[in-house]
């Protein structure tokens, strides 16, 4: 028979095991909680980002903030914590998805084509909220980045840090000048980390609604047109839609004054006021009317795209604004951007100028 004692002993040694355990399945599924948001970081948490709620970093993070300051950031990890544009962003963007981001660990000139090569997430120049803003110096040695919280009025706000330099800042630009007037910034496009809804928004009148089978509309706006979270402009800006840019339109409703449409397309999911759009038939596509017969490589300049005859950074530009569907491309377009004759008209075409140009090719 065994004693009464070790029965006890053997009990409390049970517990002891059990605690333990529960201890360690409690640590393996929160790693640490974010001391502002009360959120804990998992393997099950956000792990796209999509559809979360955005809410604006307008403030520095505080130094009890694992994302910025703490072995989670990579950056922070190896010695090149805050103040640090890369190790912000890097950690902005944790902050943002839930879990560590595909994003590169290197300098800040590097990380758009980083993504373009590997594939990690969508690219482009129309900025949106949570997505990453790249910057390459005409030095071509160094660059930028920085995190898009705000769009409204034309205006994008960007939150940053720099590297040996402040800690924390915010800054505004204008949409169509993400640099604002910088001539040694070199303004590469946005990395679009993932889908997210303002957190600000309140709820309107749902409108009449009119769906559709699916029109292609043009923005007429010089200004562009801000794409929002619901039909009505007490929803929250989402993204940004540039003058001449088609779009496809899936529903409409009338709502505020203004009727609204609603497009998902290519990666863009939100409402806008189609007052400021103009629908566009499929038959009024413009057409290579401006395309030479029997075209000649001595009849242009390689990468020449918007023929001035000169090869400048606006090439590149014009490039992107391209491949975004901002501009209609032409065929004159694809043959003299395949700067890198490779024989595909791609954004390595527009990377290849800016490197060309910078003098690192």
């Amino acid at each position: 028979m065994v004693p009464l004692k070790w029965i006890r002993k053997l009990s409390a040694f049970m517990l002891v095991f059990s605690l333990l355990a529960w201890s360690v399945a409690a640590i393996s599924a929160a790693v640490f909680v974010d001391d502002e948001t009360g959120q804990a970081i998992s393997d099950g948490y956000a792990a796209t980002g999509a559809g979360r709620e955005f809410t604006p970093r307008l403030t520095a993070p505080s130094y009890a903030n694992p994302y910025y300051y703490s072995d989670a950031n990579i950056f922070y990890e190896y010695g090149w914590g805050m103040p640090n544009c890369t190790c912000y962003a890097w950690g902005r963007a944790y902050e943002l998805l839930g879990e560590e981001p595909d994003l590169c660990v290197y300098s800040a000139h590097l990380w758009y084509d980083y993504n373009i090569e590997y594939g990690f997430y969508p690219y482009g120049l129309e900025p949106r909220l949570g997505a990453i803003a790249c910057w390459k110096y005409t030095s071509g040695t160094s660059g930028h980045v920085a995190v898009v919280e705000k769009i409204e009025d034309g205006t994008i706000t960007f939150s940053n840090s720099a590297y040996s330099g402040i800690e924390f800042y915010t800054n505004t630009a204008p949409i169509d000048d993400p640099s604002d007037g910088r001539k040694t910034w070199i303004f590469q496009g946005y990395i679009y980390i993932g889908s997210f809804t303002p957190s600000d928004v309140t709820p309107v009148s749902s409108g009449t609604d009119e769906p559709t089978d699916g029109q292609s509309y043009r923005i007429t706006s010089d200004t562009g047109v801000n794409l929002r979270g619901g039909a009505g402009t007490s929803y929250g800006v989402v993204g940004w839609l540039a003058c001449d840019r088609i779009v496809r339109v899936c529903d409409t409703k009338a709502c505020g004054g203004y009727t609204w449409g609603y497009t998902h397309d290519e990666g863009l999911n939100g409402w806008f006021a189609l007052d400021y759009a103009e629908q566009v038939q499929e038959a009024d596509a413009p057409a290579d009317t401006d395309d030479p017969p029997g075209l000649s490589p001595d009849d242009w300049l390689p990468g020449d795209v918007d023929e001035d005859g000169e090869l400048t950074i606006l090439d590149a530009t014009r490039i992107q604004r391209v491949l975004a569907g901002i501009v209609t491309q032409t065929e004159y377009m694809r043959t003299v951007g395949d700067f890198d004759g490779d024989g595909d008209f791609t954004i390595l075409d527009a990377n290849r100028i800016q490197r060309y140009l910078v003098n690192v090719m």
